[in-house]
């Protein structure tokens, strides 16, 4: 069984579903599902934890990032 570290789904979606999102082993998939789903609006990738998933970077429609961790939001304030 191959352990799902990374999930994506659309930004736009309020909260986390586990249902919704589309699980990956590893980020190099989430990065390639988000490029596949061009026209879809933005999209977020999720590290996956034992506990709560953490919004992890924030592909945008036109491919560029943005980390959305608390660490780089720290820089912010």
């Amino acid at each position: 069984m191959i352990q799902t570290t990374w999930a994506v789904q659309p930004a736009n979606w309020a909260k986390f579903d586990p249902y919704g999102a589309i699980q990956c082993a590893d980020i190099q998939t989430a990065y390639k599902i988000c490029q596949s789903v061009i026209g879809e609006g933005d999209q977020m990738i999720w590290k996956m934890t034992s506990g709560e998933p953490i919004k992890w970077v924030r592909v945008y429609e036109d491919e560029s990032i943005d980390a959305v961790t608390d660490q780089h939001l720290a820089h912010l304030v």
